[in-house]
């Protein structure tokens, strides 16, 4: 598949098939963070690979799904992984910094996912104290983001925005199945100029 390709694949899913993620296919996934370029190299993100489902059920519960549409994923589309990223409490360089190897980082594990026929999102967790207690790991490291992994129930489509509208939305085609539009902006919209 061509990069392009890729990446055009390599989108945000919010629905899955109920089955567990294989572990070593998890540690593949975090070989795309481990290969991230990193603020002045100091490689300070760290992961916590999660496919015990009792861990898997808490995580869903406690991470915010699809903030601009009222659906929200059942039970039964829940996903078989997580992979968490946390940093140094305290953080051991500035946070843009760490947001920016971050970015990187996730980015590079969805391509992976992607690539091995999974599909991730990821967000913030709001209740950071909540995860690092379900991982029974000290407040020594703080959780910046949570990214779910399943297989995606989800068939996601790329759009034209409308009007500068950039909200998603989704058609559901029943029994946890479902088509979500993605308005995009064109490119030349992107690009402010050129020399």
């Amino acid at each position: 598949m061509e990069i392009l390709d890729l990446i055009k694949n390599a989108r945000s899913h919010r629905s899955f098939k109920n089955v567990t993620i294989p572990m070593e296919d998890l540690v593949k996934i975090v070989e795309g963070a481990h290969f991230s370029s990193a603020g002045a190299n100091k490689q300070f993100l760290r992961y916590f690979l999660v496919n015990d489902n009792e861990i898997c059920s808490k995580l869903f519960k406690d991470v915010v799904w699809a903030s601009q549409i009222t659906w929200k994923p059942s039970e039964e589309e829940a996903p078989g992984g997580y992979i968490i990223i946390l940093t140094d409490n305290p953080p051991k360089l500035p946070l843009n910094f760490i947001y920016a190897d971050c970015g990187i980082s996730l980015q590079n594990m969805k391509l992976i996912a992607t690539s091995l026929g999974y599909g991730v999102n990821f967000m913030e967790p709001v209740k950071k104290d909540d995860i690092l207690s379900l991982l029974n790991l000290s407040n020594e490291y703080i959780p910046l983001f949570v990214m779910p992994i399943g297989v995606p129930t989800d068939e996601i489509i790329l759009t034209d925005s409308e009007n500068d509208n950039m909200k998603y939305f989704r058609e559901d085609l029943g029994e946890h199945n479902y088509k979500h539009y993605v308005p995009k902006l064109p490119l030349d919209e992107l690009i402010i100029g050129k020399k």
